[in-house]
C-alpha cells in the first residue's frame, strides 16, 4: 500500500519498531514463561485498541514501544505498511513521532536493534521531519 512516504522513511520507521522486543517485555509483564502466547497478542491488541479509542499514550514509555512494535509486527506479517492516512497510518506516525528519540532498553532490546543502531546519521529526524511536513498538508 502507498503510505506517501519515501523508502528511506518507511525502513527508518520500521527499524525504529523494531529495535525493541514487545513480545519480550509483555511476557514479563505478565509473568509468562512459555514462548509467545495467545496472552501476549491480546494484551497488546488490546494496549493497541485503548491507545487508538483515547488517542493517548500511556504514562509507561516502555507500554508505548511494546504497541509500535506489536503495530509493525501485524503489518510486517501482511507485506506492506499501512496505507497513508488510514487508521493505522495514523497510529504508526503518532508513535514514531513520540518514540523515536528515546533510547532503547538493553534489556527488552531486539535482535534487530543493530539496524536502528546502525541507521545513517540523521535518518531518524529526517523521517520525523518528512512525517511533520506530509501530516501539515494534509491539515
Amino acid at each position: 500500500m502507498n503510505t506517501k512516504l519515501s523508502s528511506e522513511t518507511e525502513l527508518t520507521i520500521i527499524q525504529c519498531a523494531h529495535r525493541f522486543d514487545g513480545y519480550a517485555y509483555t511476557k514479563e509483564r505478565l509473568g509468562t514463561k512459555a514462548a509467545v502466547s495467545d496472552s501476549e497478542h491480546t494484551h497488546l491488541l488490546q494496549q493497541l485498541k485503548h491507545l487508538q479509542e483515547n488517542g493517548r499514550l500511556y504514562t509507561n514509555p516502555l507500554d508505548n514501544m511494546a504497541v509500535n512494535f506489536y503495530l509493525h509486527r501485524c503489518f510486517y506479517h501482511q507485506g506492506e505498511l499501512p496505507a497513508a492516512f488510514s487508521a493505522h497510518w495514523f497510529d504508526m506516525v503518532f508513535l514514531y513521532l513520540h518514540l523515536y528519540r528515546m533510547p532503547t532498553p538493553s534489556i527488552h532490546q531486539h535482535s534487530d536493534a543493530h539496524e536502528w543502531d546502525q541507521r545513517p546519521k540523521g535518518a531518524a529526524e529526517r523521517a520525523a521531519a518528512e512525517i511533520r511536513l506530509l501530516l501539515q498538508r494534509r491539515g
